[in-house]
């Protein structure tokens, strides 16, 4: 790799990744237990299907089919039973249930907005006083005060009460749990609530914690917990990533570059878990790979003038002339270009998709130019000016969002959608940034000391404090998340499971981004993967 004037290029340091070279090659468990596997899940899969249209047909008993499919989906298992679901969140949309059962109604609430019903928060007007508090008389209602916390994650912008009951909750909660007066079953589900709320976590790395939790819960289904158990051994038993053996990109690309092809099959499998989703996490870890060397070009690696010179050359998409820049620049867009058709010939994408996410990428690599010219002019910009103009483009929210969207066989006309950077893909690029800048800050910092963060902007904005500027965005991301509840639930654009998906591709993205940047600090980030990928549960 050619270095023409090594003093202009920004130092940088990487972790490697302490599962370089492992790349997960699990053995495939044996033919005849794979079959006797399959075969238990799918009696388990009638049996459970069966429970639920009685559910439906009955309707005498709406709230233990509430806290059935709440456990299906909890455990990650609520793919199989899809139109069934459908049909009892319809008959449930036309029905009370609970009475004056807070808990019941905090669930009813919950699981409707879920699944894009835009219900009321009135329904919780009868637990609050006149001057819109929660009623002291509930604090103690452990059950209750869970569901109202979970439910009031579901809050829009302009409802109060739901903010309300997440500081309610918030505080309650956490006393109780400090008090340490509750039995340890209970003492583990408020924990893993306050840690992170339903709403927000990936469905996958939730279902391995919350299949604990069920199997102590005494009011459990059996056969659904072994649905579970048998379905995650299913999905975690496969071989990744031999593809990157073959892009040999530490011999062209030098140090700089962060290998991590582990770590982004990690991230495909918490957005796509399902087992009937293989292709969409092989296309999305493999173009997730390409990505980060296409990241580390702009923030590690490139001169000011090699990047304006390469932004040229993507904006074409001109392959000579990005190997007249360096060998570097030549190799990330000729194995994206490449990778890009083989997804059309080996996994049938659309051209108008592959067309899109170049479109894409163009744009991105335009914010990221305009980044580096900040930084090498040292420019600090305001926060809005630094998130509208440059940093909401260039997480790559926008291209991993096509490939998502493409790895589901999307028609070409949500993906065109997608490419437009509609409010609810505009709302989620923001969350994204803020997440990974408020995580990153220090790892910047120590790593490239001329990078700057939304922290520094607020900072200088503001007069603040590190602390009191990540405090700050903290809040921001709060108020996105009300924000991205509300169009999710307005929006009539898109079929219901893709508008889910963008709202996966933030809960992961604020998974790897909770206290420190955990994808470029690959250690942080070892103990989720070793429990997705390298530890079975107990069966």
């Amino acid at each position: 790799m050619e270095h023409p004037d090594p003093a202009k290029r920004p130092s940088v340091m990487v972790e490697d990744s302490k599962w370089t070279g492992y790349f997960i090659e699990l053995q495939p468990l044996p033919c005849s237990q794979q079959i006797r596997i399959k075969d238990r899940r799918d009696e388990l899969v009638r049996k459970v299907r069966c429970m639920i249209q009685d559910f439906v047909s009955n309707k005498e008993n709406l709230l233990l089919g509430m806290t059935t499919v709440d456990a299906l989906q909890r455990l990650g298992v609520r793919y199989h039973f899809e139109e069934e679901i459908a049909t009892f969140m319809d008959v449930l949309s036309s029905k009370p249930v609970g009475g004056d059962d807070l808990c019941a109604i905090a669930l009813q609430f919950r699981l409707l907005r879920q699944q894009h019903y835009d219900v009321t928060c009135e329904v919780f007007n009868n637990f609050v006083d006149e001057n819109g508090v929660f009623k002291e008389t509930i604090g103690s209602n452990v059950d209750a005060l869970l569901s109202l916390y979970e439910a009031a994650q579901l809050g829009k912008c302009d409802e109060g009460v739901m903010k309300s009951a997440h500081v309610f909750t918030v505080d309650r909660l956490s006393s109780l749990a400090n008090g340490c007066h509750l039995p340890k079953p209970i003492l583990d589900k408020v924990l893993h609530a306050l840690a992170f709320p339903t709403h927000r976590r990936t469905k996958r790395l939730q279902a391995k914690f919350y299949i604990s939790i069920y199997e102590d819960d005494k009011e459990s289904n059996q056969d659904i917990l072994e649905l579970a158990k048998l379905d995650f051994i299913s999905c975690s038993r496969c071989t990744v990533m031999k593809w990157y053996k073959d892009l040999k990109p530490r011999s062209t690309l030098g140090q700089y570059i962060r290998e991590q092809p582990v770590e982004c099959y990690y991230w495909a499998l918490s957005v796509f878990h399902e087992l009937r989703h293989a292709k969409a996490r092989m296309m999305f870890a493999k173009l997730l790979v390409l990505l980060s060397f296409f990241d580390d070009i702009f923030d590690s690696y490139g001169t000011l003038e090699e990047l304006r010179q390469f932004n040229q050359a993507v904006q074409s998409w001109d392959e000579e002339a990005a190997d007249r820049i360096g060998k570097c620049y030549a190799y990330v867009m000729l194995h994206i270009s490449k990778t890009l058709e083989e997804f059309v010939d080996d996994d049938g994408a659309s051209r108008a998709g592959i067309h899109c996410l170049k479109e894409s990428l163009k744009e991105a690599s335009t914010c990221m130019l305009q980044e580096v010219v900040w930084r090498e002019e040292r420019q600090i910009p305001t926060v809005d000016d630094y998130l509208k103009q440059a940093a909401a483009i260039s997480v790559l929210y926008v291209p991993v969002a096509v490939i998502s969207f493409m790895g589901v066989d999307a028609k070409d006309e949500a993906i065109t959608w997608a490419c437009k950077f509609p409010k609810i893909m505009e709302i989620a690029a923001v969350m994204c940034r803020l997440m990974d800048d408020v995580a990153g800050h220090e790892n910047e910092k120590e790593e490239r000391s001329k990078c700057f963060t939304a922290v520094d902007c607020y900072m200088k904005e503001h007069g603040a404090t590190v602390q009191q500027a990540k405090k700050a965005l903290h809040g921001l991301i709060e108020e996105h998340w009300r924000r991205i509840n509300q169009e999710f639930l307005s929006n009539d654009k898109l079929p219901v499971p893709l508008l889910i998906l963008l709202v996966d591709l933030v809960r992961t993205m604020d998974g790897m981004y909770i206290d420190v940047d955990t994808y470029s600090k690959c250690s942080k980030v070892a103990d989720p993967i070793h429990k997705l990928l390298d530890e079975c549960v107990n069966h």
